[in-house]
């Protein structure tokens, strides 16, 4: 059984990776953040700044909504989406305002098309690039197809979990399929030179059970990069070259124990269900985000609510007090919060490196203004931008910065 955070067609997914197996011998001359329930808030409480972007898709327009958790990217003055990955690969292009600009409806084997979408990311050009099938493919300002690049050559074959473009030449990369070394630890940040098609790891590791999930996330901050992977009890940051220790997490008693995170893909597997299900244990869930000095990462557990197995594996959708928070560290002013913004799985988060972004389907917004969760005067704004829809099973934007 393998639970993945991403997707929401699944009934229990979530991330799972792992942290470096060197954490526990580093120098802590860096700060602390504990994780505990004290630090949950409601979303009107921690979010500041919040607007409602409506996206108005031209009736016609061939996008659909698979259950899947969607693909967003951000480039001056454009936003690019996906909704659905796989049977209707469509891309859009929107302006920051929520209008329309263009759609892409080109899946196929051609020389202008693509198949399906892995992953987005943005040139140094503040174009476009997608990872389709194992191939990363950059486009121009026109949203055509201008270079394709295969990451794998001499017997690798990796998969790309995240990426950010250093410059013309190379891209920083997170990636999912590399060599185990002899005790079963990965290397799976590198530097990827795309004309030579070689790579430069970074020495981070992650535990063999990481192939659990996602493998890894970068997100450009200050004058490097942050790097987290799944039960990571520490965030990272790349900068000149080198690594080094960020900030760590502290679960107290909830920490996930070493034997768990030194089992393989399979093993973990097998139990992750019991994990949700008694909920025994805080995870850091890999993901990664900056918004000016505020960093954001999912993490399950932190205010528990168990579910007996019996009742887990008789539901057919996930339950709404689901403890999976979105979390907000402030380094500089030593602080953390944490909040719900929509019930259940709480879905991706996204960056422009001044807002955080998430896409509400129908399903969210509408929960939303039922509830009232984002509080009384941000549901009269919420309900605004819902009526600025040209189909009211169309998606708004929520974005967002943190009240500190």
């Amino acid at each position: 059984m393998t639970l993945k955070y991403s997707g929401r067609c699944s009934l229990f997914v979530l991330i799972l990776a792992c942290s470096s197996p060197n954490e526990e011998n580093i120098s802590r001359d860096f700060p602390t953040f504990e994780l505990h329930e004290g630090v949950v808030d409601k979303p009107e409480n921690v979010l500041a700044s919040v607007e409602f972007i409506p996206l108005k898709f031209p009736e016609g327009t061939p996008v659909q909504y698979f259950g899947f958790d969607p693909f967003l990217a951000f480039a001056e003055d454009k936003i690019f989406l996906n909704t659905d990955p796989y049977m209707n690969p469509t891309l859009h292009l929107f302006d920051y305002s929520g209008n329309h600009l263009q759609t892409i409806d080109r899946k196929g084997g051609g020389p202008n098309e693509y198949g399906n979408i892995d992953q987005f990311g943005i040139t140094v050009d503040n174009q476009l690039a997608v990872v389709s099938d194992f191939t990363l493919l950059e486009f121009d300002d026109k949203m055509d197809i201008i270079r394709r690049i295969n990451p794998n050559k001499d017997g690798t074959f990796y998969s790309i979990s995240d990426l950010e473009a250093l410059d013309a030449k190379t891209w920083f990369l997170a990636l999912r399929g590399t060599e185990a070394d002899k005790d079963g630890f990965t290397q799976n940040f590198a530097i990827f030179d795309k004309d030579s098609i070689t790579y430069e790891f970074l020495p981070l590791k992650s535990y063999p059970a990481s192939g659990s999930g996602g493998d890894g996330a970068i997100a450009p901050y200050q004058d490097g990069y942050l790097l987290n992977f799944g039960f990571s009890d520490t965030l990272y940051h790349y900068a000149d070259g080198k690594v080094k220790a960020l900030l760590a997490l502290s679960y107290g008693d909830r920490r996930l124990p070493e034997e768990m995170r030194m089992k393989t893909e399979d093993q973990l597997d097998e139990e992750l269900a019991g994990m949700i299900s008694t909920q025994d244990y805080d995870l850091n869930l890999g993901d990664i985000n900056v918004a000016g000095e505020s960093i954001s990462f999912h993490a399950f557990g932190i205010k528990p609510a168990p579910i007996p197995m019996s009742e887990l594996e008789k539901m057919e959708t996930l339950p709404d007090n689901l403890p999976l928070f979105e979390v907000f560290i402030h380094p500089e002013k030593n602080a953390i919060k944490a909040t719900k913004i929509v019930k259940q799985m709480s879905g991706r988060s996204f960056s422009d490196g001044e807002y955080f972004y998430r896409l509400l389907y129908t399903e969210d917004w509408n929960g939303i203004l039922e509830d009232q969760s984002l509080g009384v005067e941000l549901g009269k704004r919420l309900e605004a931008a819902s009526q600025q829809l040209n189909d009211e099973e169309d998606p708004i934007l929520i974005r967002y910065q943190v009240k500190w």
